[in-house]
């Protein structure tokens, strides 16, 4: 007579979590003087106008400042594209602009004169041409912003036309809006160093611990 061994056997279920990315949001805020700064137009003022408004500290009555790069370090890669930039009544559309490297660059004349492209690139080819009312568009290769800086845009024959384009690796960036606020969404959960950048006020290196869901990131520049 055989005899059946019965084994029983037992299993463990381990939960596994997965924590989702989360978003980070905040506002960018300064603690220098707001007050608006009217630049006197020295030429072609019937397209101009007789002054403009500096955009070079832009800080609504809060205090929130318009115009800050707030870059994530190190999180996603940024795709190349193409993006534009236009010259309209003598000023530069957007003032700040964050490309992925590789990116081609439309910049379009809006204008019923002649405008100059300038850029100022340190790590990158420099760019430099003129662009009468008659060329309403033309394209600048994104072989002139493959590598990761700031680079400022000037028009030399306006000499108050400035601009600036980010060149990130990261996906993770965001330009803050006229009331300082940005959000940057789907960051892995984790410690990240943060960056701060603006034109006039300099850069910030912070670390923030980000977390599943909403964190938040206020910075105010200046202190």
């Amino acid at each position: 007579m055989r005899t059946k061994l019965l084994i029983a056997v037992s299993l463990t279920f381990v939960p596994v979590f997965a924590f989702a990315n989360g978003t980070v949001t905040g506002k960018i805020k300064t603690s220098a003087n707001h007050s608006s700064v009217s630049v006197v137009v020295t030429k072609d003022t019937a397209v101009c106008g007789e002054s403009v408004i500096s955009e070079k500290l832009i800080v609504n009555e809060s205090g929130g400042l318009k115009n800050a790069v707030v870059m994530i370090e190190g999180v996603g890669v940024a795709k190349p594209g193409a993006v534009s930039i236009n010259q309209e009544k003598c000023r530069f559309n957007p003032h700040v602009l964050v490309v992925a490297p590789g990116t081609e660059v439309a910049v379009n004349n809006m204008d019923e004169t002649t405008h100059n492209f300038h850029t100022y690139a340190f790590e990158n080819e420099p760019v430099n041409f003129s662009q009468p009312a008659s060329l309403k568009t033309k394209k600048v290769t994104g072989e002139n912003f493959e590598e990761p800086e700031v680079v400022e845009v000037k028009c030399d024959i306006h000499e108050w036309m400035n601009a600036w384009i980010v060149v990130s690796e990261t996906s993770a960036v965001a330009v803050t809006g006229a009331d300082g606020s940005f959000t940057i969404n789907d960051i892995p959960p984790g410690s990240h160093k943060i960056r701060v950048w603006h034109e006039f006020l300099g850069e910030v290196v912070k670390e923030i611990i980000v977390k599943d869901g909403i964190t938040t990131f206020d910075l105010t520049l200046g202190e």
